[in-house]
């Protein structure tokens, strides 16, 4: 009899010790992988958090460029396997996940397999896309330069600009595909940050719905998920932001009192709004650093040197960075009219004033400071001027 309880007793310790060992790995991710061109090459190991990337480890393939790493986590994250600054893929690791990689130390970046995790495998496939886009940047990249000092120079210019846009709609496209079929994925969370070149493909302002969405169905997959709470909480702030903006346009509809602003000129002297009562104003909201700006401060200049006697006067406000750039904007396009900044960029109390999202921007105010248009373009406030003030005279 007892020659059969220790068999047994045994047999069930093992079967405890296995199942703790299965336990054990349940908290960790076991990444390996076999890289041609990678004998005895070192890589950074890399956690992508909510605020910054950081290191977490190196890893060292042998000479046959095969490598094993295992590391303890607490919960599903963003990491990055880099080779060079511009040479990495990125993975989506779990607890428990055991991660395979295969493909060309090289190129990893593009030449990569990555089985499995099925959202490492997703974010490849975004990745992929993105790099395809930039292959067809690269392009119309030869082709603007090969063009550059023929006799259609022009032409190319405006064909490659085009283009441009036709592939940075067709990625933001896919980015909306990607969401849309992976609302439980934490890959959506990469693509709907996105860049392409400098610009996000997909942003706040105009596709919230995005935000909003993927942002309850990841809430329900993973609750406590600090890349999770974290978008949650991006997302209840910008409703925050919205509401504050709502109101703040409510308080600059048209024929309300403009807000007062004193601010100093270039000399150092304080120079407020409501100085200039008695004349049609527009407040101009510009940048030295802004190209669009500097092309419509061309435009305004025409317009008043034609109405500055007639009763109207430009309050130009710079949210520059610093007064050597200020004042190099100022003299290269020629501006006389009133020009003021307290040279804090972003961070001016003036933007959420007037509730200001991007420039150029402008608001036009009538002798007794109400407001009358906003967003004017050149050849709208001339149109508007010439109604108040008459046609000028050729």
């Amino acid at each position: 009899m007892n020659r059969l309880l220790f068999p047994l007793f045994a047999l069930l310790l093992l079967a405890a010790c296995q199942a703790g060992v299965r336990d054990g790995e349940n908290d960790h991710l076991i990444l390996r992988g076999q890289l041609e061109n990678a004998e005895r090459l070192g890589m950074q190991f890399q956690e992508l958090t909510t605020s910054e990337l950081v290191h977490v480890d190196s890893i060292t393939a042998d000479a046959r460029g095969t490598f094993s790493y295992r590391k303890k986590l607490d919960e599903a994250g963003f990491y990055i396997l880099r080779v060079d600054q511009s040479n990495f893929i990125t993975l989506v690791a779990e607890p428990g996940d055991e991660i395979h990689v295969s493909g060309d130390a090289q190129n990893l970046s593009a030449d990569h397999r990555i089985e499995g995790s099925e959202d490492s495998a997703l974010l490849s496939m975004l990745n992929r896309s993105i790099l395809d886009g930039y292959t067809e940047v690269d392009s119309l990249a030869l082709v603007f330069r090969e063009s550059q000092y023929t006799a259609n120079a022009r032409q190319v210019r405006w064909e490659v600009n085009q283009a441009y846009a036709d592939i940075f709609e067709e990625k933001q496209a896919f980015v909306k595909r990607f969401i849309r079929d992976n609302p439980h994925s934490l890959a959506s969370i990469i693509a709907l940050y996105q860049y392409f070149g400098n610009r996000l493909l997909l942003n706040e302002n105009e596709h919230f719905e995005y935000f909003e969405k993927l942002s309850k169905s990841l809430s329900e997959a993973y609750p406590t998920n600090r890349h999770v709470m974290d978008l949650k909480r991006r997302v209840s702030q910008y409703k925050r932001n919205m509401s504050r903006r709502e109101l703040a346009e409510q308080s600059l509809a048209t024929g309300r009192p403009a807000p007062d602003i004193v601010l100093p000129d270039p000399e150092g002297n304080m120079v407020s709004l409501s100085s200039l009562r008695g004349k049609y104003v527009l407040i101009d909201f510009w940048a030295a650093w802004c190209s669009p700006c500097r092309e419509i401060n061309l435009q305004l200049k025409g317009i008043y040197d034609t109405y500055r006697h007639q009763g109207f006067e430009i309050y130009g406000i710079s949210l520059d960075r610093t007064r050597t750039q200020w004042l190099q904007g100022i003299i290269e396009d020629g501006i006389t009219w009133v020009q003021v900044s307290d040279l804090r960029f972003w961070n001016s109390p003036v933007i959420s004033l007037y509730n200001i999202e991007a420039i150029p921007y402008n608001v036009l105010i009538d002798p007794e400071g109400r407001i009358l248009k906003k967003k004017l373009s050149p050849e709208q406030l001339e149109e508007v001027l010439a109604g108040i003030f008459g046609s000028p005279i050729p």
